[in-house]
């Protein structure tokens, strides 16, 4: 056997050897690399926290609406009567101290009726307003709530769609019980790993839940986040989950 030819890297197939051996060297050495990677990776733990506190609603929102129905010749009347109840909210709302409020463009829809086996016949229109009033005074936004004919009289039916409660520091909020759930996680972590006789290390990452604005003492969350607006006392809770380094 000639061994000089072994060395003799003009041959074809021995450059084609020396490249196969050294690629393949290369492979094995970037795979163990690419293993311990993994393993180090796996060296963690991941736990999940929750903070919550109870709050009050400062903020209310109010949906006062009016409407009245009238003829086909007479529907500039109707639009007059919507108008004039309207001007009438509004002067009752602002002698009440609720001067934070706005009137939407209203609506004007046709009404018909509809006999058997013919066409439908147009019988006039249907005209309809609303005021929406915002204000931090809860306790009077509620009454008015509650009982709508405490408004002068308008000459129309005066209706509301509900008061909506609402935190106006939610923001706030959010940040200081992140601030908490991550020490809840910690804490968790730190419960497990002294069972598995390890420390726990640095955070390594940490991803904010939604937030759950709950009625005091409501158990029932949503994982888009819910808002409760119903009710004056109320209950906000974040979650998240953490992951944290093992030594």
């Amino acid at each position: 056997m000639n061994f000089k030819k072994l060395f003799d890297y003009s041959e074809p197939i021995v450059a084609a050897v020396t490249i196969f051996v050294v690629s393949l060297f290369i492979i094995v050495l970037y795979g163990a690399q690419v293993l311990y990677t993994i393993q180090l990776a796996g060296d963690t733990i991941e736990t999940t926290g929750s903070a919550k506190e109870a709050v009050e609603a400062d903020e209310g929102r109010l949906i006062l609406n009016v409407e009245t129905r009238t003829g086909l010749g007479d529907q500039q009347a109707g639009t007059l009567r919507v108008a004039k109840a309207i001007e009438a909210i509004t002067t009752y709302l602002t002698s009440e101290g609720l001067t934070q409020f706005e009137t939407p463009a209203g609506s004007s829809n046709s009404e018909f009726f509809y006999p058997q086996n013919s066409q439908a016949v147009q019988t006039g229109y249907t005209i309809r307003r609303s005021v929406v009033v915002r204000s931090g005074d809860i306790e009077t936004l509620s009454t008015l709530a509650n009982d709508t004919g405490l408004i002068p009289n308008t000459g129309l039916v005066v209706t509301s769609n509900g008061l909506e409660l609402t935190y106006s520091k939610l923001a706030e909020m959010r940040v200081k019980l992140l601030t908490e759930a991550i020490k809840d996680a910690t804490a968790r972590a730190n419960a497990i790993a002294q069972n598995s006789g390890r420390t726990v290390g640095p955070l390594r990452n940490a991803t904010g839940g939604v937030v759950q604005v709950l009625p005091q003492g409501g158990i029932e969350i949503s994982d888009y986040g819910s808002y409760d607006t119903t009710s004056v006392n109320k209950e906000i809770m974040v979650t998240t989950r953490a992951t944290f380094g093992l030594e």
